[in-house]
């Protein structure tokens, strides 16, 4: 096991407070609180999200019911802040007020690149979008890899100024998803006296990321699940969890308090880049076992975001078609065995063709299989089989294909054939013929020889007489 660790720049927990009150501080952005003047007008982009909250208020562990309520998001290009004004007039009905929110985001990642002028990643396949927003609240953490971030004093007051949120946009097809944790803004200077605004102005403090929503990859093979984060610059744990079929489990934290890696399975590597706050992690020799959901959790001082991965492992199958060689009498039946082994998933189709000289392509309908055997290593084999029941002279030359289809091989199948032989129906070929010249010519020698030794022997003897 190797782990990357490398050393992270630590500030005090109340010179956190200021950062999170001011805004990120490595976005190298201005505080959009700090705006003395309206900003000039833009277009902002959209999307639309559910805000979800326990019915009731609260008060148990597993809510019995949830409400969800429409709500939008308007995410103006990175470094700037819209007057609510124009964006209220411009509010579907069916959104009720306080339920959009735009959202500041000094760092871009929440547009997910550095070019305010293109649009967010995750509008790329609008179809495949899912937005939510929860209420948040900054809480310490309750992992020992994580403990010692926010000190001995417990949640300041400061952080309980203002209201807090949390958003999460997931997109696998654009290959984008990122979570987070918002905190209201003031009102601008010009608006302190005004009413309740519709929209609600919010920065984004803690986002956590993933260019890899949905991996896929080979046996056998290194994988690097991204995980990344913008937040203010302070002390941080990461957290990798996880869980496949109903178990779950940590398989790799680092202490950024300690700055140490606490847990830490075989085979597993994590990557920390204090330029980009890289966190990914990678797993050595990916197999079966590696299938799952993977949790990213990165931890602030009473603050924590995540993400979730999922990897799918797969294997394309080898196929070996036997006999190799295919001969049988007139009448004769024939009988194919297709050996299919070393795939995962469990899932494959066989299928079998026959294509007879002169004739269309047709299925061969008397197949059918074993059951699925799997290997030590987690992947599967079966065996399929077919077979003619009387082969007739006109089915000499016929080609008999076995097609196994299977998620590792895409959209294509993998083949294999063999040609059919049937015995007395053709004369010798060219090869034959050459080999036939060969023996006769070779057995003609020896005749003459054993002929021409015998009539010399019985003039030997004559002349004796």
């Amino acid at each position: 096991m190797a782990a990357a660790v490398v050393k992270t720049a630590t500030r005090p927990p109340f010179l956190l407070l200021l950062l999170l009150l001011l805004g990120p501080a490595r976005s190298g952005a201005p505080s959009s609180s700090s705006s003395s003047s309206p900003p000039s007008s833009s277009s902002a982009a959209r999307v639309g999200c559910w805000f979800v909250e326990e019915a009731g208020g609260g008060g148990s562990v597993m809510p019995s019911k949830l409400n969800q309520r429409r709500a939008l998001l308007l995410l103006p290009p990175p470094g700037r802040r819209l007057d609510e004004a124009p964006l209220e007039s411009e509010l579907p009905a069916e959104v009720e007020p306080g339920m959009a929110f735009q959202v500041l985001d000094p760092s871009r990642t929440l547009w997910g690149g550095s070019d305010p002028s293109a649009a967010p990643l995750w509008l790329a396949e609008p179809d495949a979008l899912s937005c939510e927003i929860n209420a948040y609240s900054p809480q310490e953490a309750h992992v020992s890899w994580a403990a010692g971030l926010g000190g001995k004093e417990g949640c300041p007051r400061a952080l309980e100024r203002g209201k807090w949120f949390i958003v999460s946009l997931q997109n696998p097809e654009a290959g984008y998803g990122v979570s987070s944790i918002l905190h209201e803004e003031e009102p601008l200077p010009w608006k302190q006296e005004a009413a309740t605004s519709i929209v609600t102005t919010t920065t984004a403090v803690l986002s956590v990321f993933t260019r890899t929503p949905q991996l896929q990859s080979r046996l056998g093979q290194d994988v690097v699940l991204d995980c990344g984060f913008s937040a203010p610059a302070a002390p941080f744990s990461v957290e990798w969890r996880h869980q496949h079929r109903g178990a779950g489990r940590v398989i790799l934290a680092y202490d950024g308090a300690a700055k140490r890696i606490s847990v830490a399975e075989k085979g597993t590597e994590l990557f920390l880049d204090p330029d980009s706050n890289n966190v990914s992690l990678c797993l050595r020799g990916l197999g079966v076992r590696h299938e799952g959901t993977y949790i990213c959790t990165v931890y602030l001082p009473h603050l924590h975001a995540q993400q979730a991965l999922e990897l799918k492992a797969v294997e394309p199958p080898r196929v070996t078609l036997r006999p190799t060689a295919l001969s049988v009498p007139p009448s004769g039946p024939a009988e194919l065995a297709c050996e299919i082994s070393g795939y995962y998933p469990l899932g494959v189709s066989v299928s079998w063709r026959q294509r007879s000289p002169g004739s269309p392509q047709e299925a061969i309908l008397d197949t059918w299989e074993s059951g699925h055997r799997q290997s030590p290593d987690g992947t599967f084999s079966l065996t399929s089989y077919a077979r003619l029941r009387a082969v007739q002279p006109h089915d000499h030359g016929a080609s008999l294909s076995c097609s196994v289809a299977h998620a590792g091989l895409g959209d294509r199948e993998l083949q294999k054939a063999v040609k059919l032989h049937v015995a007395g129906t053709s004369g010798p070929s060219w090869e034959d013929a050459v080999g036939l010249f060969v023996v006769a010519f070779a057995l003609y020698g020896m005749l003459q020889l054993f002929f021409r030794r015998a009539a010399g022997d019985t003039a030997k003897t004559q002349k004796l007489e």
